[in-house]
């Protein structure tokens, strides 16, 4: 298992459930009012209803756990998020939520940066190669495959992965998704969060495998007008960025 880490995230997501958790955080609602939302939402749609362990309660959990319980080093980052949700359109918002897995699951993190890396180096995803590699970091069990084909699938319907003629084999859509400054920047704080020494030279983490379904309208002289973020030049032309702020304060979303 990778870094101590559980997977946490075994749940196909359908992007609507995702937007209907962060519209709830963005209205304020309390964490009950939220999981009450979430199950009117999911009945009949996700098996189980509201009894502990039933497929519907995980699914529950997850989005939760995405959105509304966050880490407290991604609680600036949810601030922000919920705060820039009513002004995005539906691409920036699959943008926003992308930040949010990936600081809420590493698991998703990891699944992403290894589809990013597969489709730069064929042009298309394997499920096998990419469960092969899952399997490697994070456990030969079934609880990992299962996994990692409910992350696919949920790309899938999220529009940042098509499905092939051939059977388990995906491709990337004809265009990747714009990403504007101000979600471009949640992406990346989420990227330098779970980066193991909290900075990634700045041409690196725009390009980063695991951004593949984007292209970050950002640039070294957007971070450095950021009061998020710090910019230092390492050599004589390579721009590093690290996070400016304190992990787990707000203060960048006020």
């Amino acid at each position: 298992m990778t870094n101590g880490h559980s997977i946490g995230i075994d749940r196909r997501l359908d992007i609507e459930w995702l937007d209907a958790v962060a519209g709830q955080v963005a209205a304020g609602a309390s964490e009950p009012e939220i999981r009450s939302f979430l199950f009117r939402l999911l009945d009949g749609v996700v098996a189980g209803g509201n009894r502990r362990g039933t497929a519907c309660y995980k699914t529950v959990g997850v989005l939760s756990r995405t959105w509304v319980n966050v880490a407290p080093a991604s609680r600036s980052l949810r601030d922000r998020g919920a705060k820039l949700l009513p002004t995005l359109d539906a691409e920036q918002r699959v943008a926003l939520h992308w930040a949010m897995l990936t600081a809420a699951y590493p698991f998703f993190r990891d699944v992403a940066t290894n589809t990013g890396r597969l489709l730069a180096l064929q042009g298309n995803l394997a499920l096998t190669q990419l469960t092969r590699r899952m399997r490697e970091t994070w456990g030969d069990r079934s609880t990992t495959t299962r996994a990692v084909q409910r992350m696919v699938r949920s790309m899938v319907q999220w529009g940042v992965l098509v499905d092939s003629d051939a059977r388990g084999i995906y491709e990337p859509p004809a265009k990747r998704l714009v990403v504007h400054p101000p979600a471009g920047e949640l992406l990346l704080q989420a990227l330098l969060l779970q980066a193991d020494d909290k900075s990634l030279p700045v041409e690196s983490a725009l390009r980063h495998p695991s951004v593949f379904p984007f292209h970050l309208e950002l640039r070294a002289y957007h971070l450095r007008q950021s009061a998020r973020f710090a910019v230092h030049r390492q050599g004589l032309d390579v721009d590093v960025v690290t996070l400016a702020e304190p992990i787990g304060t707000s203060q960048a979303s006020q």
